[in-house]
């Protein structure tokens, strides 16, 4: 597999390890320490509780938004030496056919730890970058509006 296509993979499971809330699953695919960088804020994450903390607020984030899909599509990857891989994606909130927020842009550096990819650190480009994350509202979407998500 090249660099895009283990990234690529890895977004895909993390995603839908998010969208079922399945907390068990998101403790094997991140390094501890897990370090989050923002346009505001670095934050290092070492215990589980405090990665917990973080999951259940960016998940608690999600279903407010009556988010229905978490896409995440590499830009490019680049493997750096056989255990680290720097990669680029952007990211997609939908709530049915409605956008939530626009694209967000990320840098991802995953490290391989036995045999199994975990993220060592995540890099957002948003704007409001407070963790959690703010929402902005768009014109076009309306998480009023977008179908139940429970």
């Amino acid at each position: 597999m090249t660099a895009r296509d283990i990234v690529q993979a890895y977004l895909d499971e993390v995603s839908a390890i998010v969208m079922a809330n399945d907390w068990e699953a998101y403790t094997d695919v991140v390094c501890r320490p897990f370090m989050l960088i923002t346009h505001a804020e670095t934050l290092i994450f070492a215990t589980p509780d405090e990665i917990r903390t973080i999951y259940t607020r960016f998940h608690d984030l999600l279903r407010s938004q009556r988010v229905t899909d978490y896409i995440r599509l590499v830009e490019g990857a680049e493997q750096i030496d056989p255990d680290l891989i720097s990669a680029r994606y952007v990211t997609h909130l939908m709530s049915g056919s409605m956008r939530i927020m626009d694209p967000v842009r990320s840098g991802i550096t995953l490290r391989l730890e036995g045999n199994r990819w975990r993220a060592a650190s995540i890099s957002n480009a948003v704007s409001n970058s407070r963790w959690p994350l703010l929402m902005p509202r768009l014109g076009s979407a309306s998480p009023e509006k977008g179908p139940d998500h429970d």
